[in-house]
């Protein structure tokens, strides 16, 4: 999903995962994006810079793009608290999660096929369709 670049697509996921899908009308930078994840949740300022664990004028900061994108920790606590995919927050921050990028290291035959779908020009509904392929594999036997 990290490479999945169209905004309509990161658009479905942050819809996929949020309680009030209708309140979302676009998104643009990463602060107007949590202030939209957390209206939609129906989520006050103080309340949600709380359950993050910073400060709500850090959180205000952060939503009228004052402040840059917040570390890797902050971002995963904010997609657990407004129910977003993490992934979609750190493409818009662009930043990348630590463990995508450990994960990567670790192995080389990850970048091989990242490479090959970038090189081959995947579609973002061909690499949703190898997304779900790849669950399939992966699904526990019954």
């Amino acid at each position: 999903m990290l490479l999945l670049g169209t905004t309509l697509y990161q658009f479905r996921l942050v819809l996929r995962n949020t309680k009030q899908q209708g309140k979302i009308s676009a998104m643009n930078s990463f602060g107007d994006t949590i202030r939209d994840l957390r209206i939609a949740q129906d989520l006050g300022l103080r309340e949600t810079a709380t359950k993050v664990g910073i400060s709500p004028a850090y959180l205000s900061r952060i939503e009228r793009g004052k402040e840059r994108p917040p570390r890797p920790e902050v971002i995963k606590a904010l997609a657990k608290t407004l129910a977003a995919d993490p992934d979609v927050l750190f493409r818009l921050s662009s930043s990348t999660d630590p463990e995508v990028i450990d994960f990567l290291h670790d192995q080389p035959e990850a970048i091989a096929l990242l490479r090959y779908l970038k090189d081959t020009s995947f579609t973002s509904d061909e690499v949703e369709q190898l997304l779900k392929l790849a669950e399939k594999i992966k699904k526990p036997a019954k």
